[in-house]
């Protein structure tokens, strides 16, 4: 069996540092290896308006498409919400690229990388320093699909990332146009106060409905602080393999039991 694309910690009642201790030793157990923090927020901030209700699906720090210089990139995302915390039972959305992207056919590996890099150069943020990197997930599909582009251009002046879509039915309208379901393989997680998330942030993009409140929703992402160009096309080959193989199973973990989920 492949590894989980993430586990969900409900019910655990974990206190904010014992939380990130705890993501820390199942990131390192899932890459075999010690990763970097390149990243910790909290969302929205204590001195912040609560969120609006929707957020798009995306994946943090953006998938390397084309890269051409190191730069810092984030394969695990951990969300907490400590213990205490107000909230208004927002649910963030995962959805499995494998199983997303195995719902149609696409091109051979050559022509879908044409494709990323020649939408980039006309509608992502592409610069010559830095290569493309794309975060939104229906940028990511359009681009692949080889269509016309139906989105706003990044580079149209005025441009604010994230707010392609309304709500969660626009977004799905705009999925189902290009052959995927998204309902059909999606999960939604809610995070109680103590519950920990962590998931493979280049297998599953995520996105969120309902409002968070100011001080809510910890973030803390791993990966490597300066990726280079090698490992960045290898996390790049990991992307293309998943529109020709599907996804695997998450748990959830709550009560010292692990229960194996689809997601779907």
């Amino acid at each position: 069996m492949k590894p989980a694309p993430y586990v969900h910690l409900a019910g655990a009642h974990l206190e904010l540092e014992g939380a990130f201790t705890l993501a820390e030793e199942l990131v390192e157990r899932a890459a075999g290896c010690r990763l970097d923090l390149v990243g910790q927020y909290v969302v929205p901030p204590v001195d912040a308006a609560p969120t609006r209700p929707f957020q798009t699906l995306h994946v943090d720090f953006g998938l390397p498409l084309a890269p051409v210089r190191p730069q810092a990139v984030a394969t695990y995302t951990a969300l907490h919400v400590p213990t205490g915390t107000r909230t208004e039972g927002a649910t963030t959305r995962l959805v499995p690229l494998g199983e997303l992207f195995g719902q149609r056919s696409w091109p051979a590996r050559e022509e879908l990388v044409r494709r990323l890099e020649q939408y980039g150069r006309t509608h992502g943020v592409w610069d010559d320093r830095d290569g493309y990197t794309e975060g939104s997930l229906a940028r990511l599909v359009e681009a692949a699909d080889g269509a016309a582009p139906q989105l706003p251009s990044v580079k149209e002046p005025g441009f604010r990332c994230g707010l392609e879509f309304d709500d969660a039915d626009g977004e799905a309208a705009f999925f189902a146009a290009r052959g995927l379901d998204v309902a059909a393989v999606a999960v939604e997680v809610r995070l109680a106060p103590g519950d920990l998330l962590v998931f493979d942030n280049h297998a599953v993009a995520h996105g969120r409905r309902g409002r968070r409140l100011p001080g809510e929703l910890h973030q803390r992402f791993h990966g490597l602080l300066e990726a280079g160009v090698d490992e960045q096309l290898r996390l790049r080959d990991r992307l293309l393999d998943r529109f020709q193989s599907p996804g695997s199973v998450g748990a959830r973990v709550e009560g010292g039991s692990v229960e194996q989920q689809r997601t779907a």
